[in-house]
């Protein structure tokens, strides 16, 4: 009750591909026990696409179906495929493409930060798909002037875990960092907190480096271990200690 009296900021925790809320809950436990001790409102979101569990495939011109695991419950913030929404394969590829159904994911963030007190800091937390989905969120918060036009104005720092730089491209004002903003050498002024594994080899840490560097002055935490969110001592003080500094 006593840390719920002096919350001085919101954290809003979204997970990796094929995951969900709950799973982003039970993995992050121990952070969640410290944030809140600290001040900190956790809010795990939930994306919005259900992943199927079966996909067609061709093999041999014979299209084949397959199970893609014991995957209940499994949600995506975008696909990366219009014929088979499971379809990950190209997520690394650094080429332009349109990440699908992306809208959907960000009113379930601006729905979440209207909830917010104005007052209060707002930081996000995404693991691998999630933590694009940040940089995402990164971009779009930089470009929205004030709040009451876009809740996502509210968003003052971002915690990127294994994650790789977005590749989405719409056209328009909303494009990949790899042609408007790289073209205009510009950076991401959102105070960001990377943190990677040494031994990831779902997503190699060259590309969370290179997420790293779309950020002005961005801070690095390396673990020893692979695609995994950490949950030592030493990563809850780190990220308890990003959040205060943001917010001093």
């Amino acid at each position: 009750d006593n840390a719920a009296d002096k919350m001085i900021g919101t954290v809003i925790l979204l997970h990796g591909w094929a995951q969900n809320a709950f799973i982003m809950k039970s993995r992050t436990a121990k952070l969640e026990k410290k944030l809140i001790k600290a001040g900190y409102k956790c809010i795990y979101l939930e994306a919005p696409h259900l992943l199927p569990m079966t996909s067609t495939i061709k093999i041999d011109g014979e299209e084949v179906q397959i199970t893609n695991g014991q995957r209940e419950n499994a949600k995506a913030w975008f696909l990366y495929s219009k014929d088979d929404g499971a379809d990950a394969s190209m997520a690394l590829d650094e080429k332009q493409m349109k990440y699908i159904g992306l809208d959907a994911s960000l009113d379930r963030v601006r729905e979440c930060l209207l909830q917010c007190d104005d007052d209060s800091s707002c930081a996000i937390f995404g693991f691998s798909q999630g933590a694009t989905f940040c940089h995402i969120l990164s971009m779009l918060s930089v470009n929205a002037t004030n709040q009451n036009d876009d809740p996502l104005a509210k968003i003052q720092c971002a915690m990127l875990l294994s994650g790789f730089p977005s590749m989405h491209n719409q056209g328009g004002s909303f494009l990949s960092p790899s042609t408007k903003l790289r073209a205009n050498n510009t950076l991401l002024d959102v105070k960001s907190l990377h943190i990677y594994g040494e031994i990831d080899t779902s997503v190699p840490n060259s590309y969370s480096k290179k997420l790293a560097n779309c950020y002005v002055n961005p801070e690095i935490y390396v673990h020893g271990k692979g695609h995994v969110i950490p949950h030592n001592a030493a990563l809850c003080e780190r990220v308890i200690s990003f959040l205060e500094s943001t917010s001093s």
